[in-house]
């Protein structure tokens, strides 16, 4: 076994694992960050690794407001940004809430702006 670039001939064997798999995967065709694939000793892809770039929003709120009109501003602000985002290329945006609010603000994320709820997520520094 070695690790190797990924190469076009690799794709249609790891869309055939991710879909065996149920679990919704990138498309390979579209830009990555890195993809590293292991290979078994007649170089085909046993195993792939691949590092999508994400972004993480984070909220600052230190002003007092009426619930309406912070959900105005939460509005305001979730548009402005998903315009932004549009144009830098993204079609997705990640927030990662703190167990203490996940439960209630996520609720108002996805009742009011449509965010689905994800996978809890793990990280590591390096």
């Amino acid at each position: 076994m070695r690790t190797r670039p990924l190469q076009d001939s690799d794709i249609p064997t790891l869309r055939a694992m991710a879909g065996a798999s149920g679990y919704p995967y990138p498309d390979l065709a579209e830009p990555l960050e890195a993809v590293l694939v292991l290979a078994d000793d007649q170089d085909r892809p046993i195993m792939a690794v691949a590092a999508k770039k994400l972004v993480e929003l984070y909220l600052w709120c230190g002003y007092e407001m009426s619930p309406h009109e912070n959900i105005a501003a939460l509005r305001l602000l979730h548009e402005g940004m998903v315009g932004e985002l549009k144009a830098k290329g993204y079609n997705e945006s990640n927030a990662f809430l703190p167990p203490q609010i996940a439960g209630k603000f996520g609720k108002r994320l996805e009742k009011t702006f449509g965010w689905v709820k994800g996978w809890p997520n793990w990280s590591r520094r390096f």
